[in-house]
């Protein structure tokens, strides 16, 4: 399974994944600006399109920005040091680390420098 996300900066999206350990896998071209790359979460991957390169190879629209109409959730062993990861790595705090009203699960949201929504998961 692979999610896209569009980005007007691939690599400073892709820096921010890295950054929450998350290896790169993928990268095109393999010189010069990078157009499209990808990073492996868990058996899944998370790719990452210029805006532009979408638009000049497919003529299709994206957009990237603050509202978010979709999320990345990651299941992890600790919701509070990926939270902190990703704060460190440049993201936005949306929610400080919480129990669910459940007390089942354990979860916080962040913005990461592009805009995109991340959920990080974890059972309780």
């Amino acid at each position: 399974m692979q999610v896209n996300l569009f980005c007007r900066d691939v690599e400073r999206t892709l820096a921010f994944f890295v950054a929450l350990g998350l290896p790169e896998a993928f990268r095109a071209p393999h010189e010069g600006q990078v157009e499209h790359a990808e990073v492996q979460a868990g058996s899944a991957r998370i790719g990452l399109t210029s805006i532009e390169a979408l638009r000049r190879h497919t003529g299709l629209e994206a957009t990237s920005g603050t509202t978010a109409s979709s999320e990345v959730v990651l299941w992890c062993d600790s919701v509070d040091d990926w939270h902190a990861r990703a704060l460190a790595a440049g993201a936005t705090n949306l929610r400080d680390p919480a129990v669910s009203p459940d007390g089942r699960l354990r979860f916080s949201w962040a913005q990461d420098p592009e805009g995109h929504q991340v959920k990080f998961v974890e059972e309780a």
